[in-house]
């Protein structure tokens, strides 16, 4: 497929699969990678530190388990890599830069909030990957979330055009994970990831076909921000697990598929 597809994603593994996910499927024009930046906790309880350090070191072997293979695929080309400083993604340089790279379709990925000048210049051309229900859960860690409240069925993905909120575009693809025995925090979190990128994959076909039909999002879920992901959340999630309730709910939901069926 002949296309000037333009990405704007972080650094992080995750991120370099959903590059090269995309990249396996079709030309990339350029990648955009931001720097990511974190909110600076310092864990108060011992327990919370425990947890913090527990939730990180598991993440990293989850990811590493699943998605460092992507980096020894075939690609269709390799893309120009653009690095964007913390705070610069809105900034005149980034919009003048996406101009000349002239790109037909701009998809995202773990990024700061696009700006107006951007979506200005790029109208219903910029899509989003959203690893949650933005119908349910908007924002940050949209697949850490219904884990902590107890809502398994709430762990899916959602390709949408982006607008002026926050994950409240209209939305282009969404579909909730298969969930098995056996899943644990960091598999029901990473599984949003893959199913997002077969969404975006279809979505992206769709598009210069010019058969897609996005739809409105008929409610605003839940908003949460970086800031809201704290060692004490973790910690709970940590005793979900240890203390057999995750598995306990997944048990459950497999249950409710079984009757539904």
């Amino acid at each position: 497929m002949k296309s000037k597809i333009a990405l704007i994603t972080g650094p992080d593994l995750r991120h370099r699969y959903f590059v090269n996910r995309l990249n396996r499927e079709f030309s990339i024009e350029c990648v955009f990678l931001e720097e990511v930046t974190y909110p600076n906790f310092t864990p108060g309880l011992p327990k919370h530190r425990e947890a913090w350090e527990w939730f990180f070191r598991r993440r990293k072997e989850y990811e590493q388990n699943t998605f460092a293979d992507s980096e020894l695929w075939a690609r269709k080309n390799r893309p120009q890599i653009i690095p964007i400083a913390t705070g610069q993604l809105n900034s005149t340089d980034t919009l003048k830069t996406l101009q000349a790279q002239q790109p037909e379709i701009i998809i995202l990925f773990g990024s700061s909030l696009i700006g107006r000048e951007i979506m200005d210049r790029f109208p219903n051309r910029i899509i989003n990957l959203h690893v949650g229900l933005s119908g349910e859960y908007r924002g940050s860690s949209c697949n850490f979330w219904p884990i902590y409240d107890g809502r398994l069925d709430c762990l899916g993905a959602t390709l949408l055009r982006i607008n002026a909120g926050i994950d409240t575009g209209e939305i282009l693809a969404q579909g909730t994970i298969e969930i098995e025995e056996g899943d644990a925090e960091q598999s029901l979190m990473g599984k949003p990831l893959i199913l997002g990128m077969d969404l975006t994959i279809q979505v992206v076909h769709q598009w210069f076909q010019g058969d897609w039909a996005p739809l409105p999002l008929e409610q605003n879920g839940k908003l949460f921000l970086k800031k809201d992901f704290t060692p004490e959340a973790v910690s709970k999630v940590k005793e979900m697990l240890e203390s057999g309730h995750l598995t306990s709910l997944i048990k459950e939901h497999l249950q409710g598929e079984k009757n539904i069926t």
